[in-house]
């Protein structure tokens, strides 16, 4: 995690050397800080979603400007994601693993399952700026492939405990951004379930697929 981190300060300290306007190309949205909440896509019989859902985005892109005026552009880079989802999965830790239930009647119970991700962000930029207006209208379609690490469970009564191996390791989502200036919101949907396919209780197949709604802040 430092590695990653130290890499990422690099990545920043690079993408703000290199933020020039000039009369060819210039480059622009190359630092983001995205804040979310959550919403959990399933269709499990007794599921809810309970508490409060959400995550946090940072990260750096390079932007590479496809047309003169710098109006439309492509994006690459790195990023960190830490998402927290609250709901009524019951994991129970059993001497071969973990056993998985469903609450009937559709309990409230808060249990909270936490996770990292390593991210690398694709975006499809359309924009209204110029090389002398820092205030335009964006619309950025994106692409995210994130590497996903250090599960933990928190039920509603007792202690936090890792979820070894249970994750999806790798979670595809695409998402949409749009705004003016400051404000601009985000759209993200996983098309990778969280749990893995082996995460079955009684009832069903648990698959829950991560939505995130909410604000995203881009810089330089």
């Amino acid at each position: 995690m430092q590695k990653f981190f130290f890499l990422f300060f690099l990545l920043s300290v690079y993408f703000v050397s290199a933020q020039v306007k000039d009369s060819l190309s210039y480059r622009e949205d190359q630092l983001y800080v995205n804040l979310n909440l959550g919403i959990q896509f399933n269709d499990i019989n007794g599921f809810k979603q309970n508490g409060f859902s959400r995550s946090i985005h940072i990260g750096a892109l390079r932007d590479f400007p496809i047309t003169d005026k710098g109006d439309k552009a492509v994006a690459i880079g790195l990023g960190y994601g830490f998402v927290r989802l609250v709901n009524n999965i019951n994991v129970e830790q059993v001497q071969n693993g973990y056993r998985y239930s469903v609450p009937e009647a559709q309990r409230a119970l808060r249990n909270v399952f936490t996770y990292h991700q390593l991210q690398l962000p694709i975006e499809l930029r359309w924009r209204t700026s110029t090389l002398q207006d820092y205030a335009f209208w964006r619309v950025y379609l994106g692409y995210r492939l994130s590497y996903q690490f250090g599960a933990q469970y928190k039920p509603f009564f007792g202690r936090k405990f890792t979820l070894d191996n249970q994750l999806n390791v790798l979670q595809h989502s695409i998402g949409i951004a749009m705004g003016f200036n400051t404000w601009n919101l985000r759209f993200d949907y996983s098309f990778t379930p969280m749990l893995k396919e082996g995460a079955t209780s009684a009832q069903n197949q648990l698959k829950v697929f991560p939505v995130q709604v909410g604000l995203i802040f881009y810089l330089l």
